[in-house]
């Protein structure tokens, strides 16, 4: 029996070959999409579960004045230590701190010196708690003494090549000075995926970091530098154990609290949530946001509808071809449930022979998708198991989709009547062909007035005024103990035909400022203080970036300061924030109170508010600090046509002052554009698909206008013999069809109104939507569809009627 269901599927595939080509192409391309996208997202959702149960990242929901929150990944130095003391169903904590946080490291060996990111301090316990692949040194403990250093496995071969790296010695320059490390142990950070992947991990009980730390011992609100993990024991509940703490926090950061006007919440957050939320600010390592998986599942489910429809609505509309068939099959005694397993069948054939090409299509367009996301994936043994699960869902999944109803609706079939030829299409059949390949194109219009308006809003994103000039700016950080070097470089770099500014800060744009203050009127109090972040800079930092100074004066060269008073510049929109208008802001004097100690900042000047972070965020009220030439970043404004030249010459400069220290230099304008990533991936992924969807509903379209024009080939004949000319045979033939797609087109635009709002909606600043994209969408799917149907349509307008009347 299965032999003769798996003869006859064949002959009917043979004997269609249009169709079953068409069916096979879309399904393969579309499973080859779908392959791809879940392979990525798989892996995306699978970050840290190697770790374990039971293990939280602490974290922090901050209530600044005026009901503001922020969601803090990281919280203050003496949480770990104290939980651990106190909690008893916590049986590990350990924190860890960003090494950069005054500046960039360098790594030396011998005469060899290089910047290394991404270092961490960490305590000896994170070995405890996080999982990682030690492949050289003792597994147990990692970190045995104040001044080891855990290095991953690039840098370990970088410095010593094939040698053990183990027992060997490194320099390493952080924010808390030179010292030199044993190397105890090396990991290879591509064994898990796991978002925290250090370069190096150095002892918190080292002497610098020892220092720092204990000074941080006693501030439990302020300074919210460590990310802070636990494990739990075994059948612990986490909102237990988040209420301990929660006690534990408000009983030692409670007058804190109160003296700033703000409310501090802890929580625990499970380490497999770290990846995929993009909630938290300063969130250790470079996740990927949730709603982009969303995205994601959501273009791959779309795209295999699509080919799903188009086997639908081929099938339906072949049916009269079958209906024969049907009832001899049914006289011969075969059951309903006989036929829909028969024509069921022969969908699985299809789509298995689809899955053995998406396959062979995936292998050959994953470097093209590997280039569209971040995190590239391989079609190896690694994601043999995964890929043969995909595959095995694909196949019966896609087979039933695509196959079942048109295995009820052929199995449906009366022998009485379709013995008789008066069965020919059911109008339930027509129907649904008719809603579905309106379903194919709203699709199809959607995506592609999404590219349109993603394509303004990128467009938006690198030509709107941010406050500044980022053009011709180049970017030269300092290592940690450089910045008494800065005005030396400065001078220098000034001597250079073509600069002609530079200055220094110590965030640049593009950069997120950690640190900020409540500031409060003189005669007011700290209930009215506003929250605003301080950037330390030089007096020539605002010219090198091109600021717009509206009111008062820049900073002057050699002005100092006392420890407790300082000269600020603040932004239009702290002014606002204060009750000032821009000229009355100039010679007021802003206050802060800290342990009984009340400091004072001047106000000199306001500028023009500048984008400091992404247009996804409001500008906050910021103040420039004059920092007396300490800065960790020179900006130089110089002609960057020839960039290679300039950028040479710059570092034949530094190399001459400073010539045991590396150099390194970027564009503003790539740092700041660094920011979108996320946002041009989406774009781009966006757009690739789009076309693969419409090139599947066009194919599923070009499919059916054949089938339509075959059925009215006598019908056509007959006209031409009355007299109808070219024209009028090609309306009739597409008008059925356009006014499906004008249709799709018609319901399509309130839906990409609202997706696409949605998505505009993480945008403080965006563009506008304008009518004009939906009508341009519309219009192009129009066209695309009219050349798709056009060609079988003019075939059967200049049909012969003498060749299809013949046999009357």
């Amino acid at each position: 029996m299965l032999k003769n269901y798996f003869t006859i599927a064949l002959r009917n595939m043979v004997r269609n070959k249009l169709f079953t080509a068409i069916n096979i192409l879309g399904l393969s391309v579309s499973i080859a999409c779908c392959l791809l996208l879940f392979l990525y997202v798989s892996e995306q959702l699978g970050y840290d579960n190697h770790h374990g149960e039971n293990v939280y990242r602490v974290t922090a929901y901050i209530t600044q004045k005026g009901g503001s929150e922020i969601h803090a990944a990281h919280c203050s130095v003496p949480v770990a230590p104290a939980i651990q003391a106190q909690i008893p169903e916590v049986e590990e904590a350990a924190r860890v701190l960003n090494t950069e946080l005054f500046g960039k490291d360098i790594i030396d060996l011998g005469e060899d010196s290089y910047y290394i990111k991404g270092g961490a301090a960490a305590d000896a316990s994170i070995f405890d708690i996080l999982k990682y692949d030690i492949i050289a040194g003792n597994p147990n403990t990692p970190l045995p003494h104040p001044n080891a250093v855990v290095l991953e496995k690039e840098w370990a071969e970088k410095l010593f090549a094939s040698d053990n790296a183990v027992g060997k010695s490194v320099k390493i320059s952080t924010g808390m000075g030179v010292t030199d490390y044993e190397i105890t142990a090396v990991y290879d950070k591509d064994s898990y995926n796991t978002h925290l992947t250090p370069s190096f991990i150095i002892s918190l009980i080292n002497t610098g970091w020892h220092g720092f730390i204990e000074n941080l011992s006693s501030q439990w609100v302020t300074n919210n530098l460590a990310a802070t993990y636990v494990r739990l024991q075994n059948g612990t509940s986490a909102e237990t154990v988040v209420d301990k703490i929660d006690q534990i926090f408000r009983k030692n950061g409670a007058e804190d609290m109160k003296a700033y006007g703000m409310d501090k919440k802890m929580a625990l957050q499970p380490i497999a949530d770290i990846h995929t939320n993009d909630s938290y600010f300063e969130s250790s390592g470079h996740g990927v946001s949730l709603t982009f998986i969303h995205v994601l599942i959501a273009i791959g489910v779309l795209i295999l509808t699509l080919a799903c429809v188009n086997y639908i609505n081929l099938s339906t509309a072949k049916a009269s071809n079958r209906a024969l068939e049907v009832g001899v099959r049914k006289v011969m005694g075969i059951s309903s449930k006989g036929l829909i397993g028969q024509f069921l069948g022969e969908s699985f054939i299809v789509v298995l022979i689809s899955l053995i090409i998406s396959f062979c299509l995936a292998s050959l367009t994953l470097p093209i998708f590997n280039q569209l996301v971040d995190q590239p994936i391989a079609l190896d043994t690694k994601n043999t198991i995964p890929i043969i699960q995909y595959m095995i869902i694909f196949l019966f999944v896609t087979s039933f989709a695509a196959g079942i109803y048109p295995a009820v609706y052929l199995s449906s079939f009366k022998p009485t009547v379709v013995l008789k030829g008066k069965n020919k299409d059911k109008g339930s059949a027509a129907v649904l062909r008719k809603v579905l390949v309106i379903g194919q194109f709203v699709i199809s219009i959607v995506l592609i007035s999404a590219i349109l308006v993603i394509s303004d809003q990128v467009d938006f994103i690198k030509n709107k005024d941010l406050g500044f000039q980022p053009d011709s700016k180049i970017v030269i950080p300092l290592a940690n103990d450089l910045n008494k070097q800065a005005q030396v470089l400065k001078d220098r770099f000034k001597t250079l035909a073509e600069v002609s500014e530079v200055g220094g800060g110590n965030n640049i744009p593009g950069e997120f400022i950690f640190s900020d203050i409540f500031l409060y009127k003189s005669g007011e109090t700290v209930d009215d203080a506003v929250r605003i972040y301080q950037n330390w800079v030089d007096e020539d930092y605002i010219k090198a970036l091109d600021m717009n100074l509206i009111a008062g004066r820049n900073f002057k060269a050699g002005m100092t300061d006392d420890s407790l008073s300082f000269r600020i510049i603040i932004n239009h929109e702290a002014a606002a924030q204060f009750g000032f208008t821009t000229d009355d802001a100039i010679g007021q004097t802003l206050h802060n109170e800290w342990n009984g100690t009340e400091y004072a900042y001047r106000i000199v000047g306001v500028i023009d508010d500048i984008n400091q972070t992404t247009l996804h965020k409001n500008v906050e009220p910021t103040m420039l600090v004059c920092g007396n030439g300490q800065v960790p970043q020179l900006v130089v404004k110089a002609n960057t046509e020839n960039y290679a030249t300039t950028k040479a010459n710059l570092q034949s400069i530094w190399k001459e002052i400073i010539p045991n220290t590396p150099f390194e230099a970027f564009l503003l304008n790539d740092h700041i554009i660094k920011q979108y990533h996320s946002d041009f991936k989406t774009f781009n992924l966006i757009k690739y698909f789009a076309i693969i969807s419409i090139f599947i509903s066009c194919m599923g379209l070009y499919a059916l206008s054949v089938f339509v024009a075959e059925r009215r080939f006598k019908e056509i004949g007959v006209r031409k013999v009355l007299g109808a000319n070219i024209k009028n045979i090609l309306v009739m033939v597409s008008k059925d069809l356009s006014l499906l797609i004008i249709i799709a087109f018609v319901l399509s635009v309130p839906i990409s109104f609202y997706v696409m709002n949605i998505w505009l909606s993480n945008f403080a600043y965006k563009v506008d939507q304008r009518p004009v994209t939906y009508v341009i969408a519309g219009l192009a799917t129009i066209l695309i569809a009219w050349i798709t149907i056009g060609y079988q349509s003019i075939k059967a307008a200049r049909t012969n009627p003498v060749e299809v009347l013949k046999d009357e």
